[in-house]
């Protein structure tokens, strides 16, 4: 058989995605098929076929990959309540008054694992210390706080009550009640 009979295809696939640091990760591929000519567009499409799930099972996804870094300024964007999921609203809170936003900022962590937590509730600051432990167990001391009249939005806001978190997806996800509860945030 000679050479005018084959057809050489050569594919180089580059994918990329942001890992937890935002660099770059790759995921490359090289593949060369030697097909006759006759053959050419089934080979086509099964090279088609093969790559589309070489792809998507190479590539692994790591958006639901699980961190354990909470330090930063976060807001609450919404709680998970007796199963029921529950957002800001004009209804629920003042968005006069920061912007109705419950804001927390997580100090990083000293060796021994505590550090500070510090925020608004709409119209209250408050302030409390936290540790964390193995395996994304999280506890909470007393909170200190002003009291001047809130919004409906903040009475779901029970920091002190924090068993576990973690974060997915971008998202703060703090737990109680046996995990029945959350408190999601996303970073300001």
């Amino acid at each position: 058989m000679g050479y005018e009979s084959l057809k050489r295809i050569h594919i180089l696939l580059v994918g990329s995605k942001l890992d937890k640091n935002n660099a770059t990760k790759g995921c490359f591929f090289y593949l060369q098929i030697n097909a006759h000519m006759k053959s050419y567009s089934s080979i086509k499409t099964s090279t088609f076929l093969m790559v589309f799930t070489l792809i998507f099972n190479s590539c692994s996804n790591d958006s639901d990959e699980i961190i354990y870094d909470l330090t930063g300024n976060w807001k609450v964007i919404y709680f998970i309540d007796n199963g029921n999921k529950i957002t800001k609203t004009k209804q629920n809170t003042w968005l006069d008054y920061n912007n109705g936003d419950i804001t927390a900022n997580f100090t990083e962590p000293q060796n021994d694992g505590k550090g500070e937590i510090s925020g608004f509730k709409v119209t209250n600051g408050y302030s409390a210390q936290f540790e964390i432990k193995a395996n994304g167990k999280i506890s909470i001391g007393a909170v200190f706080q002003t009291f001047i009249n809130e919004p409906e939005w903040t009475k779901l806001y029970q920091i002190s009550q924090a068993e576990y978190y973690e974060v997915k997806n971008s998202q703060l996800l703090i737990y109680y009640n046996d995990k029945k509860n959350v408190i999601a945030f996303e970073k300001k």
